[in-house]
C-alpha cells in the first residue's frame, strides 16, 4: 500500500469512533501508508464504552489503517483528505470470522465508500459458512458438491457486483483508486471501471500514488477497441477542454512539446492531414508536455497548428494527460474513433496517412 506525500503544510483531522467485540484491554494500531511501507503512527486505547480517538496529520489524500492488537488481526482502511474536519468510524469485531466490520461512518464520502466495500465482503461470509459447512459433511453427494461450488461462484459474483457498484458510484473519491484494485486479478473484465475512476480523479489527483498506479495499468492495457480514458485539461485561454467533447469525430490525441525535435518534424504531416480530413470529421486534441507557456504558444503558431484543441498543465513529464496514457516518450499519438474507442497507437507519417485514408477515403 502506498500514498504520496504532498505539500509541506499539515492539516489536523480528528478521528474518533467506537469498537465492540474486542477483548478488554486490546488497543488499536494506527498505521499510515507512506511510499511502499505501512508506518505505525499511534496506539489507541479503547475506553470502557468502546470509544477511541486520535488526530491525523494530513498533507494530501492519505491512506490510514486501524488494526486491533490481536493475532492475525484484520485491518480497516480510511482515506483522509486535507479538507476533512472529523471522521467517525463505528466498528464491530467478528471473532468467528476474524473480520472488522464497519457498522457506520461519518465525515466523508471516502468513508462511506469504504463502508459499502466492507459490507460487500462481510455480507458474503454467512453464505460461505453455509456452503463450506454442507460441503464438508460426509453425507454430501458429489452431485450436491457440484451444486454447492456453483452456489459459491454465485456468492462471489454478487460480492464483485456489490463492490463494482460501490466503486462506480463513488468514483470521484480517492478511496476508489485504492479499492478498485480488488479487481486486479480480473483487470481485463473490469477495465472500464478502472478507466472511470481514472477519468474522475486524474484532473485533481494525478500525482496521487494510487491514481498514478491505475494510470499505468490502464496505459499498458490500451488495446484497440478499448475506450480512450478521459483527458480534462486547460487550453491556452484557461478554459477546460475535455477529450470527450469531441465524441462523434475521429480524433488524433497528439502528445508533443515545443522542445521535441521529432515532434516538430512530424507536425507538417499532421497539419496536412488535418486540413485534408477535418471537414470529413477528423480532429486533433494536442497535449503539450511543455513547462514554458510562451514556448508552447509560440510553437503552436510557428508550426501552423490551427485546430483549437491545445491543452497543457505545463507540468512537463508529469502532465496529467501524459500520465493518464502512460506517455514516456514523444511524439506519441493515439487515434480514437467517433465512439471514443482506440483504433490506433503511435501512428506517424505514412502509417497515419494510410489509416486516415482507410477511414475517410481520398
Amino acid at each position: 500500500m502506498m500514498a504520496m506525500m504532498g505539500a509541506s503544510w499539515s492539516q489536523k483531522v480528528e478521528l474518533n469512533g467506537t469498537v465492540t467485540g474486542l477483548p478488554n484491554g486490546v488497543r488499536l494500531t494506527l498505521g499510515e501508508a507512506v511510499g511502499s511501507k505501512l508506518v505505525v503512527r499511534d496506539t489507541l486505547a479503547i475506553a470502557a464504552n468502546g470509544k477511541f480517538k486520535t488526530t491525523l496529520n494530513v498533507t494530501s489524500p492519505t491512506l490510514f489503517t486501524l488494526q486491533p492488537q490481536v493475532e492475525k488481526a484484520p485491518q480497516v482502511h480510511l482515506m483522509a483528505m486535507p479538507g476533512d474536519k472529523a471522521l467517525t468510524l463505528n466498528l464491530a469485531y467478528d471473532q468467528q470470522h476474524n473480520f472488522m466490520r464497519v457498522v457506520s461512518s461519518k465525515g466523508s464520502r471516502n468513508a462511506e465508500l469504504y463502508q459499502k466495500f466492507n459490507a460487500a465482503l462481510y455480507n458474503s461470509l454467512q453464505d460461505f459458512d453455509r456452503i463450506n459447512g454442507e460441503f464438508g459433511k460426509p453425507e454430501t453427494t458429489e452431485e450436491r458438491k457440484q451444486e454447492l461450488q456453483q452456489e459459491a461462484q454465485g456468492v462471489q459474483l454478487r460480492q464483485k457486483l456489490a463492490v463494482k457498484e460501490a466503486v462506480s458510484a463513488y468514483s470521484d473519491c480517492v478511496m476508489s483508486a485504492f479499492l478498485v484494485t480488488y479487481f486486479d486479478n480480473d483487470f481485463a473484465t473490469y477495465c472500464d471501471l478502472y478507466e472511470q475512476v481514472l477519468g474522475k480523479l486524474t484532473p485533481k489527483y494525478a500525482d496521487n500514488q494510487f491514481v498514478a498506479n491505475i494510470a499505468r495499468m490502464v496505459a499498458t492495457s490500451l488495446k484497440e477497441g478499448s475506450l480512450a480514458p478521459e483527458i480534462e485539461m486547460k487550453d491556452k485561454d484557461g478554459n477546460i477542454r475535455k477529450l470527450s467533447d469531441l465524441r462523434g469525430k475521429v480524433v488524433l490525441i497528439d502528445f508533443w512539446a515545443s522542445w521535441c525535435g521529432p515532434c516538430r518534424a512530424e507536425l507538417p504531416n499532421v497539419v496536412r492531414l488535418y486540413n485534408k480530413y477535418h471537414d470529413k470529421g477528423f480532429d486533433i486534441y494536442s497535449v503539450s508536455l511543455d513547462k514554458d507557456r510562451n514556448a508552447w504558444l509560440q510553437a503552436i503558431q510557428n508550426t501552423g497548428q490551427v485546430w483549437p484543441n491545445h491543452v497543457s498543465d505545463l507540468q512537463g513529464w508529469t502532465s496529467s494527460g501524459g500520465r493518464t496514457y502512460g506517455v514516456s516518450s514523444i511524439p506519441h499519438t493515439v487515434l480514437i474513433d467517433a465512439k471514443g474507442r482506440i483504433i490506433g497507437k503511435k501512428l506517424r507519417g505514412e502509417e497515419l496517412a494510410t489509416k486516415l485514408k482507410e477511414i475517410f477515403g481520398e
